[in-house]
């Protein structure tokens, strides 16, 4: 049984339990106004929370605040009957009962429920919910049926469910407030995913204007997928709100709903001057994605301000101009160029993660441009090829060979130009930052197709 806490008032603590065993859920009380369904008999509401912990493949969730249940989340296989249990797709679930008693409502517990039970494994799974007008409590929130339907609506989009169309689901009642919900986990693989989108009869939004054109919050949830885990981890951010314990929201997401692009930015901690990940993803002409910008900081790291020159002028990270003495310390750092702080080690996963999402969009790849000599030999090493600059690639590594013109120039003449830089990708890379070509960086053009890894080194062997 895991727990995780959370703060409803100075005085009152929330805990969470997933996967609580029979015995615990004996010995707590049952909140006053929880048990619609059992005419909030608590020995009734108890009998059936056993049941649901012994269920075979279930996963039960509760909120407890001093040794009473206050509300409940269980997610489980769909019903042997249904139309989405014959249909034999395996990481199929559905959320089979939620709710929060009486007194607690609009306190936060429903959105602690889903935050606590939607484990990165659920990821993995796609959820469905399936919520029908005539089990809603109206009567006990003093709410309209339309006022309920969006705060439904509003509690789901928040753990990344998105609204499908009604006729989908017929075990719905034919009141056309029903909701029909459904999260897809960012590590669905394709061919599931277009297996489950053939059950359903449609085909989700295939372009950032789509997606753009989507709800505020369905829109985000979907966003938030290219976002690592390990952002939110380190700095502490709930991936559902975007924000820290004090409530400050630390993720932006600029998408405006008439252009084809999204911007993503998050900050480690509001005070801090830059972001902790920046990403830039748009639409190209013939429906092309690229990978515009990926930035991604340490905050917590010494600043080298390799991106204002002495006179305060923008070189767009060393590409439209440079700082000699902040990129001289820089490199004695360790960092390469374009790094204004040392990085998290997340490229890697950033790309899986932007990889997945074009997948699931549709697409069979993405492009974008290698702004360094060192980005282009780290996205090889994750699988892309060029789409244009490899030929430039290959014959500066042949320059940096022994007696070649490159390695020549690598005359002590300059700090970027020590004898040996050669032999690291660093090392060239600083070099050729510092105009070793004798002609500007041009970046290579490069792609990345979806589940393939195209197996090109420009740079046999080479050490970081």
């Amino acid at each position: 049984m895991a727990i995780v806490m959370g703060t409803l008032t100075p005085a009152e603590t929330i805990q969470y339990l997933i996967q609580p065993p029979p015995e615990t859920l004996e010995r707590l009380r049952i909140a006053e106004g929880l048990g619609k369904d059992f005419a909030y008999r608590a020995d009734a509401v108890r009998a059936t929370l056993v049941g649901m912990a012994r269920m075979e493949g279930a996963e039960l969730a509760v909120a407890v605040v001093e040794d009473q249940i206050v509300g409940f989340l269980l997610l489980s296989f769909p019903h042997p009957q249904s139309r989405w249990s014959r249909a034999a797709l395996g990481g199929l679930y559905e959320v089979a009962a939620l709710e929060v008693a009486r007194p607690w409502r609009g306190r936060g517990v429903g959105t602690g429920l889903i935050r606590t039970a939607l484990t990165p494994r659920w990821e993995e799974r796609i959820l469905l919910a399936s919520l029908d007008p005539e089990e809603w409590d109206t009567r006990g929130t003093g709410l309209t049926k339309t006022a309920y339907r969006q705060m439904l609506l509003s509690l789901f989009r928040r753990g990344g469910f998105a609204e499908y169309p009604l006729l989908l689901d017929p075990g719905l009642s034919h009141d056309p407030a029903s909701l029909f919900l459904v999260r897809v986990g960012a590590r669905v693989d394709q061919a599931r995913l277009r297996q489950f989108e053939g059950l359903l009869g449609r085909s989700e939004p295939r372009s950032l204007l789509q997606l753009n054109l989507l709800p505020r919050e369905e829109r985000e949830a979907i966003y938030r997928r290219l976002i690592p885990d390990a952002i939110f981890t380190t700095f502490g951010i709930d991936p559902l709100t975007c924000t820290d314990m004090a409530g400050n929201r630390l993720v932006e997401f600029d998408c405006p709903p008439e252009q084809g692009r999204v911007s993503i930015q998050v900050r480690g901690r509001p005070q801090d001057r830059d972001w902790c990940y920046l990403l830039k993803l748009q639409t190209l002409p013939y429906r092309d994605m690229e990978l515009a910008l990926v930035v991604i900081n340490d905050p917590r790291a010494e600043r080298f301000s390799i991106d204002r020159e002495p006179g305060g002028q923008d070189t767009r990270l060393g590409t439209t101009g440079r700082n000699i003495p902040e990129e001289i310390r820089a490199m004695q750092a360790g960092l390469a160029p374009g790094q204004t702080r040392r990085g998290l080690r997340l490229l890697r996963g950033t790309v899986r993660s932007v990889e997945e999402f074009v997948g699931w969009m549709g697409g069979d790849c993405f492009l974008l441009n290698a702004m360094f000599y060192h980005n282009a030999i780290l996205y090889e090493r994750y699988g892309f090829g060029y789409a244009a600059g490899r030929e430039e690639m290959e014959a500066i590594h042949q320059g940096f060979q022994p007696g070649g013109t490159l390695q020549a120039r690598l005359d002590g003449s300059t700090p970027f130009r020590q004898r040996g830089a050669e032999r690291t990708v660093r090392g060239r890379s600083w070099a050729i930052q510092d105009g070793i070509l004798g002609e500007p960086w041009q970046p290579p053009r490069m792609y990345k197709q979806v589940g393939k890894n195209q197996g090109v080194s420009t740079f046999p062997g080479g050490v970081w």
